[in-house]
């Protein structure tokens, strides 16, 4: 008997491109439920805090972020070879956890004693592994420094989500963060805060929104992004990515602390955390760049973030 052939139609690029956004979303929910389970069997421990922060910095902000740049026009990088750039990227990323952030920073931390060159000297290492050797990296794929290192502040289009989600992030940290309560305790006056506040933001953005956005924006995300063919996709594996980065400071550091946790946690209790309370932060600012491309957008937004958290350790340490 001769069979029929029967010609599949291909399927619509939409229909796929659905499919791998439904598959990323779904992946990160399952590993967010996960964590919320290992935390959920700590003793004391509530899941009320990292669901809020789930809603709020991972779901509404997001969903307010893509309100205020509708209209924004994003150009990615041009990437000739994505898969190779996002493995070199993954690489350098493991390379990074292990020996940076498992014993770098205690390195130096117990190196330098004295407050300031600690602090010094800890930005001096976050700039060169998350900023120089990334860069470095893709300068043998034949990226220019300029270009990777361009703010890309397009005004006035990024004028709108700056101001809007720079004020929702003071707000949220202002009404749910301890950063104002530390303050409060230490009491500063006036002319202090005239200085610190600016001084503080200038530091955070450095320190913490350049570093970090570049390492898990500009260099993975955006590589992840070219590589799949889908910006849900990279934003949920960066975002769980910039989750487990902070797993080692809340584990080996004292960062717990900052957290309100008084006993030395788990390893379990550091992974679970990073991901449930922090990696929410990396879908808020992940969707933000794959809307505006637009590092000084996210840099100065990380650092809005972290500005009253620190505030009070700034004073103290530069004061």
């Amino acid at each position: 008997m001769q069979r029929t052939r029967v010609d599949r139609m291909p399927t619509p690029r939409s229909t796929r491109a659905g499919t791998r956004r439904a598959i990323s979303v779904g992946a990160y929910t399952l590993v967010y439920a996960m964590a919320l389970l290992v935390l959920a069997r700590e003793p004391g421990a509530s899941v009320f805090e990292p669901l809020f922060v789930l809603v709020v910095l991972g779901i509404a902000f997001p969903l307010l972020g893509l309100r205020l740049t509708r209209g924004v026009t994003a150009t990615p990088d041009p990437i000739a070879r994505p898969r190779a750039e996002a493995g070199a990227a993954l690489a350098w990323l493991a390379i990074f956890a292990f020996g940076v952030l498992g014993w770098g920073f205690s390195a130096v931390r117990a190196a330098v004693a004295q407050a300031a060159a600690q602090e010094l000297a800890i930005v001096a290492v976050k700039l060169l592994a998350m900023v120089a050797i990334p860069v470095l990296i893709l300068g043998s794929f034949g990226h220019r420094p300029r270009q990777l290192l361009a703010p890309n502040l397009h005004w006035p289009a990024i004028a709108l989500p700056l101001a809007g989600m720079g004020l929702a992030l003071l707000a949220f940290q202002a009404v749910f963060g301890r950063g104002l309560t530390t303050l409060g305790e230490l009491a500063p006056g006036a002319g202090t805060l005239a200085w610190a506040i600016p001084a503080c933001l200038a530091w955070m953005a450095l320190e913490a929104g350049l570093t970090e956005e570049f390492l898990f924006r500009r260099f993975l995300q955006e590589r992840l992004s070219a590589w799949s063919g889908s910006d849900v996709l990279a934003v949920c594996v960066a975002s769980l990515l910039f989750g487990l980065a902070h797993a080692p400071g809340l584990y080996l550091r004292g960062a717990h602390a900052m957290e309100g946790v008084a006993a030395q946690p788990s390893i379990a209790w550091a992974v679970a955390y990073s991901i449930a309370v922090v990696s929410p932060a990396g879908l808020l600012f992940g969707t933000l760049w794959a809307r505006t491309r637009s590092l000084g957008l996210v840099v100065l937004l990380h650092g809005l973030t972290d500005l009253l958290p620190n505030l009070a350790d700034f004073i103290r340490t530069w004061g």
